[in-house]
C-alpha cells in the first residue's frame, strides 16, 4: 500500500483538480485506489491517496 499527498493553499479550490491529474497520470501503475481523504488545517487543505501499485511484470 503507498500514499501520496498534495497540499493547496488559500480556499483548496483547485485540490480535488490536482487528485485527479494525479490519479489519469499515474492509472497504468495504479491497481486500485483504497482511499482518498481531504482535511483542513486553517488556510491549508490536504489530500492524502492511498493506493495498492500495479505489480510490474
Amino acid at each position: 500500500m503507498k500514499h501520496v499527498s498534495m497540499v493547496d493553499h488559500y480556499d483548496g479550490s483547485s485540490l480535488e483538480d490536482k487528485v485527479n491529474e494525479w490519479i489519469l497520470e499515474n492509472e497504468e501503475n495504479i491497481l486500485e485506489i483504497i482511499d482518498i481523504e481531504y482535511t483542513q488545517h486553517g488556510n491549508v487543505y490536504l489530500a492524502i491517496i492511498t493506493y495498492e501499485e500495479r505489480d510490474e511484470q
